[in-house]
């Protein structure tokens, strides 16, 4: 990496005027997103066009030096830090290019609530639903292949991206749609020469990319080789969805969207304990829900005075509720299937079965939710950490990783808080860790080996929707082996051959200490 001098920030000035900062009072505003690091920034820039995007990246190219793209800064892995050129894109570059019948074009810094407004008036709803919804944007999301509460029907973010524009490292622009285009048609040489290299590559090593990847209905670690060649064509979408910005800067998608539901209907259980709420995820499964949300009192009690209407769903609650929804176009259907749920819950039994049938009331248990995720994604003065807080297993093991990660944190005297997407067996943990204490400092890379050893000897990933960051990557080659994660490295040298895009992300050192630039205030 070249050595930052005045004679950069000149030369960024000339491409960027004054929307640019080197002021340190600016750059401490992006040392740090909603992880435990803390990174200053060499620069910020906030382009207004694609083609600003270019000629920076371009510089940086030419001058090795690193590139971090960034949207709202709501990852908890420490994926939008690190020591070089910020390219905020929450500024200017928030715009709804094109609003089709199935379809919508964006630019990377339109927020999730704001481009759902839009499409609302339209009839239609872009489907993946993090709980960030009100602040993430787009970019951020593919960046991460986010998914939500809304995953079992849904799927996650590289189900609904149709084509990106993306500048390359080399800062060519290039447009990246479904597979099948002639290389020759390809504009741009840079990415014909990454297609000429990885293709054959990839099929060549199919077999041993599919058999070690985790089997898991949500996966956002490492790069999705898997479905990229699902195919017998390489679908080079795959690869850049989830991809944290380490392959490429994307400045444009086109998404898939999904129509409105007629109608919704919920039922909330309230439950002793996990292998309860586990036994009635899978009955609830077997129902076609559109959502299965898991929740204890500790997390729960984060969204208490907000409103009374939530306040009524949390009073008396039981140590664990579990919501379930059902969506579709028959109202009657969706009633059989809470009436049904409800004879379930008396079998389990249940404290608790209040279907939730008033639009009033599904729309409190989803600020709950919200108001909660907020409380304590923001949490400091509780030591609220996020270095286990995502993986994902086979359902039919939940209740296995459920009894497995509470053992481990109560035999290090941590205390947590679980909630998550049940029915894809994504399990959110808020491990509350003062990293002040010597003691518990020195627990945390044990606390996560355990943890993901745990995940992975059930089959799972470590993470369903979240990314890998900083606090993921030093465990990718034990999730997928030395074979493919040495792929991940021959892509990343593909697509980046200057290690200049998010460097420290997915690739980076194995089995290393992830307690290192902590924020510790």
């Amino acid at each position: 990496m070249a050595a930052f001098s005045s004679a950069v920030e000149r030369d960024i000035r000339s491409i960027m005027g004054e929307r640019c900062s080197f002021e340190r009072e600016t750059l401490e505003q992006y040392r740090s997103d909603r992880c435990w690091y803390s990174v200053m920034p060499l620069g910020l820039v906030s382009p207004r066009y694609a083609e600003e995007v270019e000629q920076v990246v371009r510089y940086c190219f030419d001058n090795e030096l690193p590139v971090i793209p960034r949207g709202a800064a709501t990852g908890l892995a420490g994926q939008a830090v690190g020591m070089g050129l910020i390219i905020d894109f929450t500024k200017h570059m928030t715009g709804i290019q094109m609003l089709e019948d199935s379809s919508v074009r964006v630019q990377p810094g339109v927020v999730l609530e704001s481009l759902n407004r839009t499409l609302r008036t339209k009839g239609r709803v872009f489907p993946v639903d993090p709980a960030s919804a009100s602040m993430c944007t787009i970019g951020g999301m593919i960046a991460t292949n986010a998914a939500g509460a809304h995953g079992v029907r849904y799927g996650s973010m590289k189900d609904h991206v149709r084509s990106l524009t993306v500048v390359l490292s080399n800062g060519e622009k290039a447009v990246i749609g479904p597979p099948g285009q002639d290389i020759n048609d390809l504009l741009n040489p840079f990415f014909a020469g990454i297609v000429r290299t990885l293709t054959p590559l990839l099929q060549d090593k199919k077999d041993v990319i599919r058999s070690s990847f985790p089997d898991v209905p949500k996966n956002s670690s490492g790069y999705n080789l898997k479905d990229a060649v699902a195919g017998s064509q390489t679908d080079f979408r795959k690869i850049l969805v989830g991809s944290e910005g380490t392959l490429a800067v994307v400045v444009e998608a086109e998404l898939q969207t999904a129509p409105v539901p007629a109608y919704r209907l919920g039922s909330l259980l309230s439950l002793a304990t996990y292998d309860q709420a586990v036994d009635a995820t899978l009955t609830a499964l077997e129902l076609h829900p559109s959502a299965v949300e898991i929740m204890d009192q500790t997390y729960t009690r984060l969204a208490a005075g907000l409103d009374p209407a939530v306040d009524r769903l949390i009073e008396g609650a039981s140590p664990v509720l579990l919501y379930v929804e059902f969506e579709g176009d028959v109202l009657e259907d969706l009633q059989k299937s809470v009436v049904h749920l409800g004879r379930i819950a008396a079998h389990l039994p249940a404290r608790r079965h209040h279907p939730l049938t008033e639009e009033a009331e599904q729309r409190a248990f989803w600020k709950l939710r919200e108001e909660a995720s907020k409380a304590i994604n923001s949490e400091q003065s509780r030591r609220k950490s996020s270095f286990i807080e995502d993986v994902c297993v086979p359902v039919k093991h939940l209740a296995a990783y459920v009894k497995g990660l509470k053992a481990i944190l109560d035999r290090n005297d941590i205390r947590f808080s679980l909630y998550g997407h049940a029915a894809t067996g994504n399990i959110h943990c808020a491990a509350f860790v003062d990293l002040t204490d010597l003691r518990q400092y020195r627990m945390v890379d044990t606390v996560a080996s355990e943890v993901y050893d745990l995940a992975i000897g059930l089959g799972g990933t470590l993470s369903g929707e979240h990314g890998d960051g900083f606090v993921r990557t030093p465990f990718l080659e034990r999730l997928y082996g030395k074979e493919t994660y040495s792929l991940f490295r021959t892509v990343k040298q593909a697509f980046d051959p200057h290690f200049i895009l998010n460097p420290g992300k997915i690739i980076g050192d194995q089995n290393a200490t992830i307690l290192h630039d902590l924020h510790l205030s």
